[in-house]
């Protein structure tokens, strides 16, 4: 996988992770998604990608 491909996946899977938090009735289930976004915001800051200084403040830009 090229490293393009990789990033858009990367943003691919936190848009995912984002819609499976919205709404989430179990705060268990809400910071296990949280971790996993911050994981993949990381990923993407790795990856010499424009990001947010923390992965919450995309929550509201991920439609």
């Amino acid at each position: 996988m090229e490293t393009e491909d990789r990033i858009a996946t990367i943003w691919q899977a936190r848009k995912l992770v984002i819609a499976a938090m919205s709404g989430c009735d179990s705060p268990q289930i809400e910071a296990i998604l949280r971790n996993a976004d911050m994981e993949l915001h990381w990923a993407l800051w790795n990856l010499g990608e424009p990001v947010s200084l923390r992965p919450d403040l995309d929550y509201g830009s991920s439609s």
